[in-house]
């Protein structure tokens, strides 16, 4: 068997030391693409769970109801988005839009129906009330769709490079239109007639009654809006992740978590 010379130990050599450079600088590029990935992908869910959380917020700050179904009210329009996408074949902004309207029909319906004869009572009760309907939407959506996981089709394809990392289209657009909803919420609360009287009641609704708002019309305003917001945050997510009847309850501690951190039923929403 022939013995190595120097010059093939020597070149050997080398190798071993090209190879481990070369090891160490994957290595390098591996973490430096990972902090970076944690970077963009924390910016785009920071944004999408701001929105996920700025509904519950606003009705409890102005209502005072602590609504456990914000969290169904998501997955709802997560699925008439995919049930319109499906069944009627609309066009994927046609049915973004349409289950937008849903959800705001449904939470105007559960407070009228439901919710407004315990406004006056106290949260447990509230906590105990919204819980159980969450539960019957739930499974509602279990009956009628089935609890396997569906897809709800992106308004854009493609995807795009940010810091290096490689972006969905439709996550860009989703973090674009939520950063929108929430600029245009704030300076609706703060410019417009109408927003000086939901941060009116929300700060006292007795003056506020004495001054001549009537607080019941706010309320009322205030579910749509928190309706239109939850349906928002649910077409914003649906494309961009799988929908299932479990995914609800996720969304619900997402937007609990948010808002006590952000300070419940305050600035998340701007007064």
């Amino acid at each position: 068997m022939p013995i190595a010379g120097p010059d093939i130990a020597e070149r050997m050599c080398r190798f071993a030391i090209v190879l481990k450079d070369t090891e160490w600088s994957c290595l390098y590029y591996e973490r430096k693409n990972m902090f970076q990935t944690i970077i963009v992908y924390g910016v785009i869910w920071t944004v999408l769970n701001g929105m996920i959380a700025i509904g519950f917020s606003l009705l409890f700050g102005v209502a005072g109801v602590l609504n456990l179904t914000h969290g169904m009210l998501i997955m709802s329009a997560c699925y008439a988005a995919f049930l319109f996408a499906t069944e009627v074949n609309l066009p994927a902004t046609v049915c973004l839009f349409l289950a937008t309207i849903v959800t705001a029909c449904l939470i105007t319906s559960i407070y009228f129906g439901l919710l407004k004869r315990f406004l006056t009572a106290q949260h447990t009760t509230m906590i105990l009330v919204t819980a159980g309907m969450a539960m019957v939407i739930q499974q509602c959506i279990i009956l009628t769709v089935g609890p396997h996981t569906k897809f709800v089709p992106s308004i854009i394809k493609g995807s795009t490079s940010v810091l290096g990392v490689v972006v969905s289209s439709q996550g860009i657009l989703s973090v674009c239109i939520a950063l929108c909803s929430v600029g245009v919420l704030g300076i609706f609360l703060q410019r417009t007639k109408l927003g000086r009287a939901i941060r009116a009641v929300s700060q006292d609704r007795e003056i506020a009654s004495i001054s001549g708002i009537n607080s019941e019309q706010i309320y009322g305003i205030t579910v749509i809006i928190a309706g239109i917001l939850a349906g928002m945050a649910g077409i914003l997510v649906a494309p961009i992740q799988t929908v299932t009847p479990e995914m609800g309850w996720e969304m619900m501690v997402k937007a609990f978590t948010v808002t006590i951190l952000a300070g419940l039923g305050g600035p998340i929403w701007g007064y």
